[in-house]
């Protein structure tokens, strides 16, 4: 039998564990549905960014999935609206340079990044489950002198709410 801190699909819980959980979904006002997934374009054609001399956001404009609209395609920044778990994932195609080197930010702190310096035509992706508070920000970085291309959704940013917390 799971009982006590068991993960939030376990088989058993306890009467005031279901009610904790009832009145957090309840406290979320709805907020509970979090879902994006964005690419840098959706052209057929090989389109590239970078390099650039200094740090660059990266705004994915092609958005596919979003639930919730805490995706910014203007800005390119995710915006958590509850607090929770989240899973959130960057994908990236080399560009022109022939080295990429990007990175996921939360509020400004480095939380991971992809590096990749095998030449053209060539992808990376990495992802992290990070706990987030309402407000935090996420967005993707691109590194000096480093490019970063996309053809047909190669290059993508997305991220889902796994439970509210």
């Amino acid at each position: 039998m799971f009982v006590g801190t068991d993960p939030l699909w376990r088989l058993c819980w306890t009467a005031e564990e279901l009610q904790a959980l009832v009145h957090s979904v309840l406290a979320s006002g709805g907020r509970s549905q979090v879902a994006f997934s964005a690419s840098l374009t959706s052209t057929s054609q090989w389109t590239h960014q970078g390099p650039f001399k200094n740090v660059s956001p990266l705004v994915f404009r092609e958005v596919k999935t979003n639930i919730g609209n805490a995706y910014d395609p203007d800005t390119g920044v995710f915006t958590k609206p509850t607090n929770g778990l989240y899973n959130i994932r960057f994908t990236g195609s080399i560009g022109k340079s022939g080295s990429l080197n990007a990175a996921v930010l939360k509020n400004g702190e480095n939380m991971f990044a992809i590096y990749n310096t095998v030449g053209r035509i060539s992808s990376n992706a990495n992802g992290m489950t990070l706990v987030l508070n309402e407000g935090d920000r996420v967005w993707v970085v691109l590194w000096p002198n480093q490019s970063i291309s996309d053809k047909s959704g190669l290059s993508t940013f997305s991220g889902f709410l796994i439970f509210p917390m």
